[in-house]
This record gives structure tokens, C-alpha cells and sequence, in this order.
């Protein structure tokens, strides 16, 4: 799914997935959230990676 679909079942914004897509510390935040490039060359991101990345955010 592209970013701006992503904001529709996280509560974070296009930017803030933006910024998760180009992090490199996992110590930061947003920490890196793995994405791919589609055949348009906009980044997308997989329903699992974005589980993932979810899990691994701190517990509120």
C-alpha cells in the first residue's frame, strides 16, 4: 500500500511514515519502517512490514 493509504489504519501521519521509510536509527523516532518502490517509483509499504513496525513502537 502506498504511505497515504498506510495513514488510514495507523494513527500516524504521511509524514511521520515518510520520515520512517528514510530513518536508519531504530533508537529514534519514528524508528525505520521497510519500504519498497512500485513500478511508478512511489514508495510502498506491506501490510506485515507495517505490523511490524507497529509492534516495535513503545507501549504507551
Amino acid at each position: 500500500m502506498t504511505l497515504k493509504e498506510a495513514t488510514e489504519l495507523v494513527p500516524f501521519s504521511e509524514d511521520t511514515l515518510d520520515r520512517a521509510t528514510k530513518a536508519t536509527d531504530p533508537q529514534a523516532f519514528p524508528p525505520p519502517l521497510r519500504a519498497k518502490r512500485d513500478s511508478r517509483g512511489r514508495r510502498v509499504v506491506l501490510v506485515r512490514d507495517l505490523a511490524s513496525w507497529l509492534d516495535s513502537l513503545p507501549d504507551a
